[in-house]
C-alpha cells in the first residue's frame, strides 16, 4: 500500500510495481475470478482501501488528495476483487485500474484531458 501526494511519485510507484511484480497468471486456468472474504468497516476511504490491501494481498497505489473527505461503505462476505473495489468507490467519483494481477491504481472518474506535456 503506497499514498503518495504527487503525481509523479505515482509514476514512479507504478513502474516499480510492473518491475517487481512480474507476469502472475491471475487464475488458475478455466477459473472464474477468486473470491476474497472481505470485512471492512465503512470508514474514510483511503483506511478502507488500507484494509482491502491487507486482507487481499493486493498493493493499491493513490494520490492521498483523492480519498479525504471521502467514505467507503463496509463490505462483509465473499467479493471479487473488481466488485469489491467498485464497491468501495461508489459515489466517490473515483475508478480504478489494474496495473497488474497484483497492483490497482485509483484514479479520478473524470481525469484532465487540456494538460500540456
Amino acid at each position: 500500500m503506497i499514498a503518495v501526494d504527487a503525481p509523479s511519485r505515482v509514476r514512479l510507484a507504478v513502474a516499480l510495481a510492473l518491475v517487481c511484480a512480474g507476469p502472475f497468471p491471475y487464475t488458475a486456468r478455466g477459473a472464474g475470478p477468486a473470491a476474497h472474504a472481505l470485512h471492512i468497516a465503512s470508514q474514510p476511504l483511503d483506511s478502507a482501501l488500507q484494509e482491502f490491501a491487507r486482507q487481499t494481498g493486493i498493493q493499491i497505489i493513490f494520490v492521498s488528495s483523492l480519498t479525504d473527505r471521502k467514505r467507503a461503505p463496509a463490505l462483509d462476505g465473499k467479493y471479487t476483487v473488481d466488485t469489491a473495489m467498485k464497491a468501495l468507490l461508489a459515489n466517490s467519483k473515483l475508478t480504478f485500474r489494474r496495473v497488474n494481477t497484483k497492483t490497482i491504481e485509483i484514479g479520478s472518474l473524470h481525469r484532465r484531458t487540456d494538460r500540456t506535456n
